[in-house]
């Protein structure tokens, strides 16, 4: 009889145990999802930010080596996200090519599995 107490309340005790390292792998995959968003959140406020030089509406002058180094940095920043978004979208032209092809051999293949 303590026997059996003893095995129910083990398995109790694992059940619970189970529950909680569920609870606690769920959290994680919550907190790093979260992570995530904040990151791509705070990237795309910063390059936001980059779009403007004259972003906190005080007067400059146009002509001086500061404002001038900032629309050459602003310029280049401009060319590399270009440069970037040309790549990107190459390789989900590629990438969008290559599942193409996958897929009829997939196709090919199943058919040739169900003859």
């Amino acid at each position: 009889m303590a026997l059996h107490e003893s095995y129910s309340c083990e398995a109790q005790y694992k059940s619970t145990l189970f529950g909680m390292q569920s609870t606690v792998i769920l959290q994680l995959m919550y907190c790093d999802w979260v992570s995530e968003q904040l990151a791509a959140q705070e990237e795309s406020q910063r390059k936001k930010k980059k779009g403007q030089l004259n972003s906190d509406g005080l007067l400059r002058l146009l002509t001086g080596d500061q404002f001038y180094e900032c629309v050459v940095e602003h310029q280049k920043n401009t060319e590399e996200d270009k440069i970037v978004q040309e790549n990107c979208q190459k390789q989900r032209e590629e990438q969008a090519r290559l599942m193409t092809a996958w897929k009829e051999v997939d196709k090919e293949q199943k058919r040739r599995n169900k003859a």
